[in-house]
């Protein structure tokens, strides 16, 4: 029966392309060729990093994919056979909660608050109260930047940034520490696409 509901498919769209008038033009040289090969279902996208500061934030990872942070950090380990997976968007108060997880709580965390009634000043103070060790501040790089331990042998990278009216809050989280450039790499690639 599945068979010959296919070859009935088949014969239907045979019939509607042909009986649609003129033919398409061939496509030019210069144009690139579509395929129809399909490609298996993937949580890595394969999209480039998204445009500096979109209007719109719809998803985490594609604002630092686990596989640049492997091309940052020069090694796969981290995620290690496994692939990033997109949370579930979270709604509270008014802030958006979106969250690229690398492996288990490793991740990107990405928070979007309306810039009314709040400062990026005020949000730092509070943020760096999750430092357990001084944090090492990134002048230059978004409205505030650095990286600190926090609870846990967790290294943190935020990033605020504002834009569109709103404040963009970023952090990479990472169990461990690695090499300074790494964080700070990772701050600007963030503050560049926040």
């Amino acid at each position: 029966m599945k068979r010959t509901w296919g070859l009935l498919f088949v014969g239907m769209l045979f019939f509607v392309t042909s009986c649609s008038g003129e033919p398409a033009p061939p496509p030019s040289p210069s144009a690139p060729r579509p395929t129809s090969v399909s490609k298996p279902a993937s949580t890595t996208p394969t999209a480039p990093p998204p445009p500096a500061s979109p209007a719109m934030i719809r998803e985490a990872c594609p604002f630092l994919p686990l596989t640049e942070v492997h091309q940052i950090m020069g090694t796969a380990q981290l995620g290690q056979g496994k692939s990033q997976q997109e949370a579930e968007v979270e709604e509270e108060d008014g802030i958006i909660k979106y969250a690229c997880l690398y492996n288990g709580v490793n991740g990107l965390y990405l928070h979007v608050f309306p810039e009314k009634e709040r400062s990026v000043p005020s949000m730092v103070t509070q943020t760096k109260k999750l430092c357990v060790k001084p944090p090492t501040m990134l002048p230059g790089i978004g409205d505030a930047a650095w990286y600190c331990e926090v609870e846990g042998d967790f290294m943190s990278t935020m990033v605020y940034k504002r834009g569109h009216g709103q404040i963009r809050f970023a952090w990479v989280y990472l169990i461990g520490e690695t090499r300074s450039d790494v964080y700070k790499t990772m701050a600007e690639r963030l503050a560049e696409r926040l």
